[in-house]
Order: structure tokens, then C-alpha cells, then sequence
């Protein structure tokens, strides 16, 4: 334990350090789209040659850049840490009163696009990796990869990776996750899988005189969308040995206080049924002119552990049983989501790790959106679990920022893991 106390050490002293890293990470714009990271590439790779410490930089697409930094360990087992360095836009200027890539360091806070979601955790994991390389001869080899494009879906990110074989590792800790304070600690066993559904109908035009005339592709989705909402009472059957996490994530959910009574009965049948939301919808080119095409698309989240395949089948008989005629169904996206089953040697060892450095016990949880863990775990087998810096409530949001004692937690718990652990 002596050595875990001094690498923990090395982190408080290198304080100064992360908070300089995430600043600059943030200043750095990533937006995705367009998802270019070749520039904040650079700087990683600029900062781990500085350490003496190899890199790999794996590039699909030109401009969207994944560097992979390797701290070599005595046994060929391998623990990743994966994290994503594109972000979401900024969006209007006028809800910014920090600039959104200034990464602004005030009052205990690195503001800017990308400081919670999730740069904040990449400065966290750059710091790790340079102390686990200093102190040398760690049990395992570790990987700490960098990655663009998860914004869109990681096709030219982790998803590429991971189906084509190039990251590949025994287990992973997802950085790309949120809510945890070094007071009370969360770590994501799961997220939750898609189905992302597009619908078009076709019609007759006609004068917008004499509709009767025409066959009306809108009013046909129209007629369709409450069919396809029924899905939201659908009962999923959900793993019983999630069931104690799923009741943790919707106390989690539940303790935002901005919520009102709606909001609480909808997160209390979360993880039980899908949620359903349209999201698209287009159709019409004049008002005088009855339309002849017409596309919606539906954002259906199912939990980890549950049927997708039972699920869709369940989504097209409802679309079916709506007899709406000049309608096509288009999966655009059906991925089953993912869990690490709560009782695993991985979970009670990370939760270990955190509990040494915070003095608290993480809660488990399980994700409503989706990570690149999903890619890992689909394409590679490998068992993932969530924790970082992010501040909930700030990824994708106007004045994002993350408090700097959530990196130095981060920071020590991506170090000491990987001497603590045994596969």
C-alpha cells in the first residue's frame, strides 16, 4: 500500500499540471462535426515524447486522428482506458458567458466545450499515464487511448478500431462518463442499446384545393406515430442481476432538482420500458401542394441485457397493426447495449481502487445514452466500466465546465488501478 500512497502522491503534486492539460485540451476545438482532431492528436503526441513515452497514431479519415499511448508492463495482459476527444458544437454564442474554447480556470472550475465531456478526464488519464510510466515495472501493460468521432457514432473512432481488431485488451475503463464527486462516487456497469428507426411514406401529390385528390404522405405519419409511441409500453425483460444498479441509476436520475412530477413518473419506468422519441420529421415542399413523401425517424433506447431482436419484431407489428398503406421501415442503427455483470472481479476491484482514493464506496449505474464501450465489448468482447471526471449535467450543455477536484480524482484512480488489479 506504501506505493499506491506514493503514486497518489505524484498526482496531488502534478495538481497544476492537469489543470493546465484540460485547459489546453480545451482549447483546442474539436466540434464534431466536422470532427477534425488532428491538432489536439498533435499535442497529446507532443506531450507523451516530452515523457519519453511511445504513442501510435491510427488514422481512417483524413483529419479525424486516434493516438494510442503505451506504458508497458510485466505481464502481456492489458488494461485500456478509453476516452473520446472530439465534442459536440458549441451551439449560440449568446448562452456562453465563458468562451466556449477559452478554458477558463475560475473559482475551482475549467469552463469550455469539452471540459466535462470529456477532456477533462483525457488530462486526467494523460497525468496517469505519465506517472505509471515513471514509477515502471507495473504488473500489466496499459493502453490509453484517445479517440475521435464519438460524438457521431465512432465510425472513424473506436468503432473502427475495435471492429478491425487494432485496439484490443483483456479490460477497459470508460472515461467518457459523469456524475461522480470525490464526496459520492458512481461507476457505469452498462449503457443502454439503440433503435434508431426511420419510417417514409409515400403518397399522391394533388392541389392543396382538393386534397381529396391526393394521398397525403404526412398525414399517413401522422397517423402512424401513435403506433409506434405504444412501444413505450412495451415491458422489457431486463436481467435480474441489474436490477439493484437500474433502481441506483433512476435515484440518480431522480436527484436532479430541476425535475417536476412528470419528469419523475417518466424516470421511475425507465430501464423497464423503451423510451421513444421523434425526433425528425420532413415532408411537404409548398402549402398550396399535398404531399407526396414524407420521413420520420424515432430515437428507441433499450436497456442492456434485454432482446433486441424481440424488440424490433414487437416495433414492426405495431407498425403493421396501424394498416396505414405506402409505408417502408428502415432500421437506421440497432445495437444492443451492454453491461458488466455488477458482481465481477473488474467491478468490485475498480470500486476498490475508488473507494482508496475517495474513501467512499461507488454506486453502481447504468448509462441512458450510449459510449464507445459499446463498440469495445460488440466487436472485441471486452468487459468495460465507466468512471471519470464529467459533471452531470454538463455534457452537451451552454457554459460547460468541470470542477478541477473531480480530475485529480480521476487522475489517481486511473493510476492506481492498474497496481491493484489482478486479472
Amino acid at each position: 500500500m506504501l506505493r499506491v500512497s506514493k503514486l497518489l502522491e505524484k498526482v496531488e503534486y502534478s495538481r497544476d499540471e492537469i489543470i493546465e492539460l484540460c485547459s489546453d485540451l480545451v482549447k483546442i476545438p474539436t466540434s464534431n462535426p466536422p470532427g477534425d482532431t488532428e491538432q489536439c492528436v498533435k499535442f497529446i503526441d507532443e506531450y507523451f515524447k516530452k515523457q519519453g513515452i511511445s504513442t501510435e497514431i491510427h488514422e481512417r479519415a483524413k483529419g479525424k486522428a486516434n493516438i494510442v499511448v503505451k506504458i508497458e508492463g510485466k505481464s502481456p495482459k492489458k488494461i485500456l482506458w478509453l476516452g473520446h476527444i472530439d465534442v459536440v458544437p458549441e451551439g449560440s454564442q449568446e448562452h456562453w458567458v465563458h468562451k466556449p474554447y477559452g478554458g477558463e480556470i475560475e473559482k475551482g472550475f475549467i469552463y469550455g466545450r469539452g471540459s466535462s465531456d470529456m477532456k477533462g478526464s483525457c488530462a486526467a488519464a494523460m497525468v496517469a499515464a505519465k506517472v505509471l510510466h515513471e514509477t515502471g515495472n507495473i504488473p500489466y501493460n496499459v493502453e490509453f487511448w484517445f479517440t475521435c468521432d464519438e460524438e457521431t457514432m465512432g465510425g472513424d473512432g473506436a468503432e473502427w478500431l475495435a471492429r478491425d481488431g487494432i485496439i484490443k485488451g483483456d479490460i477497459c475503463i470508460i472515461g467518457d462518463t459523469w456524475g461522480s464527486t470525490p464526496a459520492k462516487t458512481y461507476v457505469d456497469i452498462g449503457c443502454k442499446g439503440i433503435l434508431w428507426t426511420r419510417v417514409r411514406a409515400r403518397g399522391k401529390t394533388a392541389h392543396g384545393s382538393q386534397p381529396y385528390l391526393g394521398e397525403n404522405a404526412v398525414e399517413k405519419l401522422l397517423t402512424l406515430t401513435p403506433h409506434i409511441k405504444k412501444m413505450s409500453n412495451y415491458r422489457l425483460d431486463v436481467p435480474m442481476d441489474l436490477r439493484s444498479a437500474l433502481r441506483s441509476s433512476v435515484n440518480f436520475l431522480l436527484s436532479n432538482g430541476e425535475l417536476c412530477e412528470k419528469h419523475g413518473k417518466v424516470i421511475k419506468r425507465i430501464y423497464d420500458y423503451p423510451t421513444v422519441s421523434l425526433n425528425v420529421l420532413n415532408g411537404g415542399v409548398k402549402i398550396n401542394v399535398v404531399p407526396d413523401t414524407a420521413e420520420a425517424n424515432f430515437d428507441i433506447r433499450l436497456t442492456p441485457g434485454t432482446d433486441l431482436e424481440k424488440a424490433r419484431n414487437h416495433l414492426l407489428r405495431l407498425i403493421a397493426d396501424s394498416n396505414v398503406e405506402g409505408v417502408t421501415t428502415e432500421f437506421i442503427q440497432a445495437r444492443a447495449g451492454y453491461y458488466e455483470p455488477p458482481k465481477s472481479r473488474f467491478a468490485s476491484q475498480l470500486a476498490g481502487a475508488i473507494k482508496i482514493v475517495t474513501g467512499t464506496k461507488p454506486i453502481f449505474k447504468v448509462l441512458t445514452g450510449m459510449t464507445d464501450a459499446v463498440s469495445l465489448k460488440n466487436f472485441q468482447g471486452i468487459s468495460c466500466l465507466g468512471f471519470g471526471a464529467g459533471m452531470a449535467g454538463q455534457g452537451h450543455a451552454p457554459e460547460e465546465h468541470v470542477p478541477i477536484d473531480n480530475l485529480i480524482m480521476a487522475a489517481k484512480v486511473y493510476t492506481v488501478f492498474p497496481l491493484m488489479y489482478k486479472l
